[in-house]
This record gives structure tokens, C-alpha cells and sequence, in this order.
């Protein structure tokens, strides 16, 4: 069982060299690939962190140049994704396909490890359900949630307010000032910055919605010259009475006032401890302590919500480095799904079956149909009727049966050259480097297959968690 046990917790302690190499890769990364932990350890965890922080400065051209051929419409404008998807259903169908492709290609493959992990928090904080906006979601990924990640929050929530992704989405885009639609405008405040029933009432959200009236997407252009399809702001469509957003007063001067609103909220102490908050238990516990949520808060704000500073004083907080955050949360589908890719150094050539056996375990890519995105605490996936489904993951894997996929030389190798009395602890050193469960290597050691070994061991307590 993963649930932790109701006995006393040991007395917290800083976590040693190699066990906190080991909770960086698994925690700010989607895992190590094999021999990765001990090339960590020996320079220092603090060191890739670093490096991490900054991934314009990591290598990742042999991943780029494999994205530019499988998935070119990563590249293409809003009106090129809309004027493709006019097309044959076929090319239609591969601007939802590239887009998934390319997010577990990415979270796999990428030298800029933390980046793929952050952006996946973000690509819940700011959800948006690819079923409903087929063909903006890829451009949403690229220059919203990307682009914005590690610059600040008030730009990234910005970006994420006028994109056509969220406009559509979540229904603003047909707010009129005839017919308002709140929807948006109750996420925005619920979901993206204050957090439910943080500061806020009815009338603000009633308000705000009428502040964000006109905000809308679609083809537009200067009469005469091309069009473009884009966010625009339709002035016909706005109210323009004056409105109270969260204590802020504004005019009903246009666009101006729902700019100003979601610069207020982006900055509002409230949004500060709400993002904090998601932050730290994304990164460090499902239960972080009070203390370091205020520090972390503090950051936030004094940095007008640099992202790169606050994940900064997150991950070199010593309440991370501790052996109460160590293995302290269970992976969701998507980061077990890719940590085992990783661990296995697996060759993907296609990615079909994995996109259905992320569905059945619950966490299919980009469609997530709640606003909320998909949780990351480990109460939303310990059903034992869907991690059934991480088990026989595993067990196809190893015997090669996921179509387009199959484990890597540099994993299998190893397993199958070394000695019956030495394989056991081999395939612990590969996929659980660090770890130190003797029940677990002496269960392995009884298993004579090397990869129903593996299988077993992909499939452990141990393997859910990081």
C-alpha cells in the first residue's frame, strides 16, 4: 500500500548527498535516466538545479530537431492552425495528435528537465480541454504556458487571458454586454489567482465578468488589408458601466479596464499564498508546512511574481532537501508513464497505445474537461482499480508489446548481462537508484525472468513514488 502509515513519524533530518540528487531527478525531473543519479551526486544536486533553472541555456537541439520533423504544427501561428484545420479530416486529426506527441516526447527526452515539469504544473493551473479547442491548444502550449513559465506571473496569466484557447474554452469569448457570461471571469478568481472563497463575492465575479465583456477571438484585420485570427477586442460588445473588482474601481473605459482588473488580481496578496501554496505542494509535499508557504508567499510578492525566483526559494527551502518531502509524494499517471520511459531509456517511434493506456489510467494528455486540470495529490489516484492499469504498463513494456516503443540498450543490456545473483540489485540500481528496500530486492531476487523483474520492480510501492 502507499498510504503512509498512522505510526510516528521519524524525527526530519536533511537529506544526504545522494538521497537528495535522488529526490531532485525524481521530483524536479520525471525521473533519471540510468547512471543519471550518480553524475548528480558527484557535482552537486544544487549545481543541476541551477542549470535547470535557466533551460535556454541546456543543449536540447537533437530533441528540437526531432520535433521540428514529427511535429511541425508545433511552429504554425493561430491562422495557420485554423486555416489547416478547414482541411482534410486527416490533417485536422494531426494537429491534436502532434500536440500530444510532442508533451510526452518533451517530458521523456528533454536535457531542460524541470522545464517539462513546471509547464505540466501549469498546464493544469490554466487548463484547457483540447476536445473543445482542437486547434488553438497547440499554440496555447507553445506561446502561452512555454513561453511564460520561467518570466512572470502577471505576464503568464495575461497571456493565458487572451488566448483564443481560454477565450473559447471557457466561454468569454461570447460575453456580451446583452448577455454576460461569467464563467471566465469565476475561474479566473477561483482557479487561476485567488484561490475559492479567498477575498472575493458574488458581485466581484458578477463584475469582473462585465469588465471582460468584448474580450473576444476570431478572424480580424484593418478593412482592405489580410486578416488574422486572434484575440480582439469587440468595443460593441462591452459594457461600459463603471465596476468594483476585488476593491480595485474602474471606469468602463474598454479594453484598459480588463487589463487593469487582471493585473490586480495577478498581484494581489491572495493570489500570492494561492499559487504559493499549489507550488509548494506540487513541488515539496501534499501537506506543506505553513512556514514555508509564508516565505515562498513572500518571494512571490516582493518580486512582483517572478515564477524563476519562487520556484527558487521552493526547491532550495530546507523543508525540500528534508526526509519528510522525500518520496513524499505518489506520481500521477502521466509522471509514472514517463518516469518509465526514462528508467528504461525507451525508444518511441509512435505513441498511440500510450495515449490509450494514459487514458485508462485517468490522465489522458490535454483532456482534462474540468477547469480545475488534473490533481496532483495522491488521493486522486490510488484507486487500486486504475493502478492496475500502471502494472500491466509495466509488464508490456518490458516485454516489448506497446506498440512503438521498446526498452533501451542502455537499460536492457545491463539487466540481461549481469549474473542471476547480481541482476536483482541491478535493476534496483537502475530504477530505483538511491533507494534502500531490502524486502524489495529480496522479492526481485526470487524472480528468475529478468523482466518480469523489471516488471515487478516498475510496478513496486516504491516506483509510485517520488
Amino acid at each position: 500500500m502507499l498510504r503512509s502509515s498512522p505510526a510516528a513519524e521519524p524525527p526530519n533530518r536533511p537529506l544526504t548527498r545522494v538521497e537528495a540528487a535522488n529526490h531532485a531527478l525524481f521530483r524536479l525531473a520525471f525521473g533519471p535516466q540510468p547512471r543519471q543519479l550518480s553524475e548528480v551526486a558527484r557535482t552537486g544536486w544544487k549545481q543541476w538545479v541551477e542549470q535547470q533553472l535557466h533551460p535556454e541555456t541546456l543543449d536540447d537541439a537533437e530533441l528540437e530537431a526531432r520535433l521540428g520533423r514529427d511535429c511541425p504544427s508545433l511552429g504554425l501561428s493561430l491562422s495557420e492552425l485554423q486555416r489547416l484545420a478547414k482541411g482534410e479530416e486527416r490533417a485536422r486529426a494531426r494537429i491534436k495528435d502532434e500536440l500530444r506527441f510532442a508533451v510526452l516526447l518533451r517530458a521523456v527526452y528533454s536535457q531542460r528537465q524541470f522545464q517539462e515539469v513546471i509547464v505540466e504544473f501549469w498546464r493544469n493551473h490554466f487548463n484547457v480541454d483540447v476536445n473543445k479547442v482542437p486547434f488553438l491548444a497547440t499554440h496555447y502550449e507553445e506561446h502561452v504556458l512555454r513561453k511564460h513559465a520561467f518570466g512572470t506571473f502577471a505576464d503568464l496569466l495575461m497571456a493565458s487571458a487572451k488566448h483564443p484557447a481560454m477565450l473559447i474554452y471557457l466561454d468569454n469569448y461570447v460575453s456580451h454586454r446583452n448577455g454576460v457570461n461569467e464563467n471566465y471571469a469565476r475561474e479566473l478568481m477561483e482557479l487561476h489567482t485567488l484561490g475559492v472563497d479567498n477575498g472575493y463575492a458574488q458581485a466581484d465575479v458578477e463584475a469582473l465578468a462585465r469588465v471582460l465583456t468584448g474580450w473576444t477571438c476570431g478572424w480580424h484585420g484593418a478593412e482592405g488589408g489580410s486578416e488574422e485570427y486572434g484575440f480582439y477586442f469587440n468595443e460593441d460588445a462591452h459594457d461600459t458601466l463603471p465596476a468594483t473588482v476585488v476593491g480595485l474601481p474602474l471606469e468602463g473605459g474598454g479594453l484598459s479596464d480588463g487589463e487593469k482588473a487582471i493585473q490586480h488580481l495577478a498581484h494581489h496578496d491572495g493570489t500570492a499564498r494561492f499559487v504559493s501554496t499549489k507550488l509548494c505542494r506540487y513541488l515539496v509535499s501534499d501537506s506543506p508546512p505553513d512556514a514555508l508557504i509564508e516565505r515562498v508567499s513572500e518571494v512571490f510578492r516582493s518580486t512582483n511574481g517572478d515564477l524563476r525566483e519562487t520556484y527558487r526559494a521552493i526547491i532550495l527551502s530546507p523543508e525540500f532537501a528534508s526526509s519528510r518531502s522525500f518520496r513524499a509524494k505518489v506520481k500521477t499517471p502521466f509522471e509514472f508513464t514517463v518516469s518509465v520511459l526514462r528508467a528504461t531509456a525507451a525508444e518511441i517511434k509512435s505513441a498511440e497505445q500510450l495515449f490509450r493506456e494514459l487514458q485508462l489510467m485517468g490522465q489522458p494528455i490535454y483532456e482534462c474537461t474540468e477547469p480545475t486540470g488534473y490533481s496532483d495529490l495522491q488521493e486522486a489516484w490510488l484507486d487500486p482499480g486504475v493502478m492496475v492499469y500502471r502494472w500491466n504498463l509495466a509488464i508490456k513494456l518490458v516485454r516489448n508489446e506497446i506498440e512503438g516503443v521498446s526498452c533501451g540498450s542502455g537499460f536492457v543490456e545491463p539487466v540481461l548481462h549481469s549474473s542471476p545473483a547480481e541482476r536483482a540489485k541491478k535493476v534496483m540500481e537502475l530504477l530505483l537508484p538511491g533507494a534502500r528496500d531490502r524486502n524489495l530486492e529480496r522479492s526481485l531476487s526470487l524472480i528468475a525472468d529478468p523482466r518480469v523483474m523489471t516488471a515487478y520492480a516498475l510496478g513496486s510501492p516504491g516506483f509510485q513514488q517520488q
